[in-house]
């Protein structure tokens, strides 16, 4: 699961079907620091860490790639259905269908997919989503990366983080945003142990943070409204880098469903970009 700690693994079975379709099984925690339900319901992100675990551990059991290859996510896609999304009493199991298709092998070895799933619990669909991915061996992400290599993420002091209610985080150190002197624009600014840094020793900032960070600046500019996501889209463009100043923007844009609200979020390093997230909420009017 690329999880140094067992209490961050949701998913716990799988299954082959046949030769692109996988039933896996998850359970989603009631209490987790970072994967907290969210007024009684889970968490947009728990959805998304979800298919990502699910993505991995089909690809390392089931499609050949071998322990210690790299994965390059291209973008994560996912729709919540809320009113399913109830946290319960307890942990809740999730049943998950996987078709992978435009696979492509290399020596029998997975080398890129589409992954798209149907989450469930108790036989209601409560989330879909896709994502692409691509397999590198380590000689090829050697090439890839070059002498960012050996990068690694500079500990020193951390810059003042937006207030947590803002970005609907627990604590300050759960923060990604540091304030800029622009309301719709801040710095990416990570903790050390932050729940969302899945490897500490990546060469890169994990693609989780940078979806944390898009959900956090959602909440940022839409407060002091409420702003609870249901669907959310996320590109990387390229990796984040350790040693640069990320720009974290938001905007609002037209929503394509009536009484929702859509939040645009991009970052960027060096003015190139790295990444562009949308998320979607439902009014609280609606």
């Amino acid at each position: 699961m690329h999880r140094p700690i067992v209490d961050d693994i949701l998913v716990t079975s799988w299954r082959r079907q046949d030769g692109s379709h996988f039933s896996v099984t998850a359970q989603w925690p009631e209490e987790h620091g970072y994967f907290a339900s969210h007024d009684g319901r889970h968490h947009l992100i728990l959805t998304g860490e979800t298919i990502r675990q699910a993505g991995l551990l089909l690809s390392h059991t089931e499609l050949g790639v071998p322990v210690g290859h790299h994965f390059i996510l291209g973008d994560l896609i996912c729709t919540t259905y809320p009113e399913h999304l109830d946290a319960g009493s307890g942990p809740t199991p999730i049943s998950i269908d996987v078709t992978c298709s435009n696979m492509r092998m290399r020596a029998g070895t997975l080398a890129g997919a589409r992954f798209d799933m149907t989450l469930r619990a108790a036989d209601r669909i409560v989330a879909t989503g896709h994502s692409h991915v691509t397999v590198a061996s380590p000689a090829v992400y050697r090439r890839i990366r070059g002498e960012r290599l050996t990068a690694r993420r500079a500990l020193g002091p951390l810059p003042s983080c937006v207030a947590p209610r803002l970005t609907g985080s627990a604590s300050e150190h759960d923060v990604l945003l540091s304030p800029t002197d622009r309301p719709d624009s801040w710095l990416l600014r990570i903790a050390p142990g932050h729940a969302a840094v899945v490897n500490p020793a990546n060469d890169h900032v994990p693609g989780m943070v940078l979806l944390d960070a898009a959900q956090q600046a959602a909440h940022a500019l839409t407060a002091p409204g409420t702003f609870v996501p249901y669907a959310f889209g996320t590109t990387f463009h390229r990796y984040a880098e350790h040693g640069t100043p990320c720009l974290i923007e938001a905007r609002r844009v037209p929503s394509a469903l009536p009484r929702t609200t859509t939040v645009q979020i991009t970052g960027s390093q060096d003015g190139h970009p790295v990444f562009v997230s949308t998320l979607t909420a439902r009014d609280s009017r609606g």
